[in-house]
């Protein structure tokens, strides 16, 4: 009879522990899931600021390599932008989800870029290697 009982506390807390190993396994996937998607969305926000300051702009390719400083809230990542007249720019970039202004203010690195708009479809390669057009 006691055996029973240590049998089936034992059988209790081994489904306890499993139930709260998947959990935890979910919990982290939805999480990653989450910064990625942020990551897309402030990519998204950037590619149309870079389209909206540089003139004749044709691809917007983003590095998988993220600065993140927390006390700010931004997120440096480096661009690389390809123009219909030859050139490519690696540009240093800060995005932020909270970045509402139409053009790109602040970059490092001067790039060989005209300033102006670009009307066109421009290619996007984000940093998960997903493509879209903006």
């Amino acid at each position: 009879m006691i055996l029973r009982k240590k049998t089936w506390v034992l059988v209790g807390i081994l489904i306890f522990i499993l139930i709260g190993g998947v959990s935890l396994f979910v919990f982290n996937q939805n999480e990653t899931q989450r910064k990625e998607q942020q990551i897309v969305k402030m990519e998204t926000i950037n590619a149309k600021q870079i389209k909206n300051t540089f003139a004749n702009v044709t691809e917007i390719k983003f590095s998988e390599k993220y600065g993140e400083n927390k006390l700010t809230g931004y997120t440096s990542v480096d661009v690389t932008i390809t123009t219909s007249y030859g050139v490519t720019s690696l540009l240093d970039v800060s995005m932020s989800l909270n970045d509402k202004s139409k053009k790109l203010e602040s970059y490092g690195v001067d790039p060989n870029l005209l300033e102006g708009s670009t009307e066109n479809k421009v290619k996007v390669i984000f940093s998960n290697k997903t493509e879209g057009s903006l």
